[in-house]
């Protein structure tokens, strides 16, 4: 595995538990740059506005922090994202309650307030998931850019990038004659890159599995509500 691509998820869980300060600074780091935005978009369609919610996941990071919950996390206890997720909604509930607690007056508390307009349970995991999956699916693109510099022509994995995923011989045959190349030499290029991808993607999807769960199964899911 190359230098550059840090082993994450499960394994990066294990990183912030070590006891070398500078590993635990560092996992943090990717931590907050990977889960932070799945995160923060759940607690918002939870119905909080933008400077609450903010404030209401770095309350939630905090807990993990000083609480030690990622000392209990355990792969074989369920999905990396199943872990955050029910956390997460054990702080968002947490604070309900306060909120309730310190409502003065008549009216609806603030948490009462954000329940009525929370859409369903459903619609607002299903979101998490795409969200999720959008995060690691950037990151295995960044990775993957960062692997072919040096082995493509300048230019060329932009223009490739946009056809990882879908047959389109009309822009392959415009992408070749960007770049001056034959459209079977690209189309070399092409196979190659996606079969990089696809690899990326695979290690980085079974990092957030349990051990000997399908991981075709939830790349195949992850495709699916990603469209």
């Amino acid at each position: 595995m190359p230098d550059h691509f840090q082993p994450t998820r499960w394994s990066l869980i294990q990183q912030i538990n070590s006891g070398e300060a500078h590993r635990r600074e560092d996992a943090w780091r990717e931590f907050d740059a990977l889960y932070r935005a799945p995160l923060l978009a759940f607690v918002r369609r939870n119905g909080w506005g933008t400077e609450e919610a903010e404030d209401l996941l770095q309350g939630f990071l905090a807990k993990l922090a000083t609480r030690d919950w990622l000392k209990v996390a355990d792969p074989d206890r369920g999905k990396m994202r199943t872990f955050l997720l029910n956390r997460l909604k054990s702080h968002l509930s947490d604070s309900r309650k306060f909120q309730s607690a310190q409502k003065r007056g008549g009216g609806q508390s603030m948490g009462e307030l954000v329940e009525s307009q929370a859409t369903s349970t459903a619609n607002i995991e299903l979101e998490f998931d795409r969200e999720w999956a959008q995060a690691i699916l950037n990151r295995v693109l960044a990775t993957l850019e960062a692997q072919c510099k040096g082995k493509l022509k300048n230019g060329a994995y932009v223009l490739l990038q946009s056809q990882l995923t879908d047959d389109s011989p009309e822009k392959l045959r415009s992408a070749a004659a960007q770049l001056g190349e034959t459209e079977d030499a690209l189309r070399g290029q092409l196979h190659r890159l996606r079969g990089e991808f696809r690899d990326l993607l695979r290690k980085e999807v079974a990092e957030t599995l349990l051990p000997g769960e399908n991981v075709s199964s939830e790349m195949r899911y992850f495709a699916r509500i990603l469209g």
